[in-house]
Order: C-alpha cells, then structure tokens, then sequence
C-alpha cells in the first residue's frame, strides 16, 4: 500500500499516525524472517534483530533509528541500514497486519486489521506499533512544532491494495529533508524524461 501527497481528511472516516522517516518494510516471519524493501531489496541480514518477532505474521512497516532527541534520523537508519552499522539500533514501526497464521487479513478494513494488530501484538525490544489518533490537524501541528517529518492519513474502512495509492501523506513543508527530497524527484523526473523525435 502506498502514499499519495495531499490534505488533511476533514470528514470523521480517518485515522492518522505519524510519518517516520526511515526505510519501509514488510517483514514476514512465516518462513522464518523475510525483511524486503518496497523496491523488493532483501534487508534480512541487515536487521538480523527481527528475529524476535513473533512467527505467523506478515507486517508492514518502517525501519527506524532515533536519536538522542528520541526522534527518527535519517543519517542514523543510513549508516545502520546501507552501510551495516551494528553499533545503531534499528526499531521496526509496525503499522498493518497483511496476514496472520496463513489468513490474509488485507481485504478486513483497517479498522479491523489494526484491532487484530492490537490483539495479538506483545512489545519487543526491536519493534513497536505506530500509535494512531484521531485529529489530524491537531498531529500535523504538533509535527510541525516538534521538526518530524508529517503524518499519513488512512481510511478506517479502507482494504490494503498492495501497490495501491490509498493512503495521504502530509508532509511538513520545513522538515530538513524537505528541499532534498524536492531536488532528488526533479532529477529523476530528468532522467526519465523521453527524448522527442522530430
């Protein structure tokens, strides 16, 4: 399930979390532990530490370090992450359940999916679940003052639509990463760009 940028929901059919800045995952440990990027990359050996996780499940989420300020660090997940720092301890964000015990859950509406969640989740030292709140406006303002990244807004009855973007992303506009991310796209819309043949 993906993001699409937007605006706060104004109507009461949403529920809202915070957006971490870190690496998005799904993790399954029916076979053992499968951690794979949304781009299909095969991080198993790099957050060796899920293997904590309880066996039967398919989770998605993000991978996060905090700093000293206890807020997720992009520098941080990097240097743990692509250049296998140990020393940095990584926290799996857990924020669905696509299957539990060998039922796939990802047509129950989220509502119901995250009350499974909630059910069956026991904390670990290497994961916890994403908290939820109700008002979103009152998150995005709290975002802003704390310099996190933004919120992503979801549909209580929504189904999970794996590459489907269902879920609004709303960004603080003076994160610290803002600009960067701004010029990584306009590059790469560069590169993808077709010539025109006269």
């Amino acid at each position: 399930m993906l993001v699409r940028p937007g605006g706060i929901p104004s109507d009461g059919g949403w529920a809202f979390e915070l957006k971490y800045d870190g690496f998005r995952a799904i993790v399954s440990t029916e076979n053992g532990l499968h951690v794979g990027s949304r781009r299909g990359w095969n991080m198993t050996e790099r957050v060796s530490e899920l293997r904590e996780l309880p066996p039967g499940l398919v989770l998605d989420g993000e991978l996060v370090a905090f700093n000293e300020q206890g807020a997720p660090h992009w520098p941080l997940i990097v240097e743990r992450v692509l250049h296998g720092n140990t020393t940095i301890p990584v926290t799996f964000i857990v924020f669905d359940l696509l299957r539990v015990d060998g039922h796939d859950v990802r047509c129950n509406p989220w509502s119901q999916r995250r009350t499974l969640l909630e059910g069956i989740w026991s904390e670990r030292r290497c994961a916890q679940l994403a908290d939820v709140f109700d008002d979103g406006d009152v998150l995005f303002d709290s975002v802003v003052s704390h310099g996190l990244e933004g919120i992503v807004a979801k549909r209580k009855a929504g189904i999970y639509r794996s590459g489907h973007r269902g879920w609004t992303k709303i960004k603080n506009p003076s994160y610290w990463r803002r600009e960067s991310e701004i010029d990584l796209m306009q590059r790469q819309r560069e590169r993808n760009r077709v010539p025109v043949r006269t």
